[in-house]
């Protein structure tokens, strides 16, 4: 399993505590932030009070596309009954 396939799940599976936003830089305000995945030089943190994940070790063109992943889930979402 890719470290692109890992970020999926892991974001799939949080979506719903995290569903304002996906960010490839720390935040620098210091919001207090939980650690979901930390190996393989993939690390995945969820903020809850904001509702954001912050995820590093990926490529531009991974991050990018875990973005794309992340948008078809909110899109998803908005169509749910």
């Amino acid at each position: 399993m890719t470290k692109l396939d890992i970020a999926k799940d892991i974001i799939k599976e949080n979506y719903e505590d995290a569903e304002c936003g996906i960010f490839n830089s720390r935040n620098m305000v210091g919001d207090p932030m939980v650690n979901l995945y930390n190996a393989n030089s993939l690390c995945i943190d969820i903020c809850y009070n904001y509702a954001y994940f912050e995820v590093f070790g990926l490529s531009d063109k991974e991050f990018h596309e875990l973005e794309k992943f992340y948008n078809d889930l909110a899109r998803n979402e908005g169509m749910s009954f």
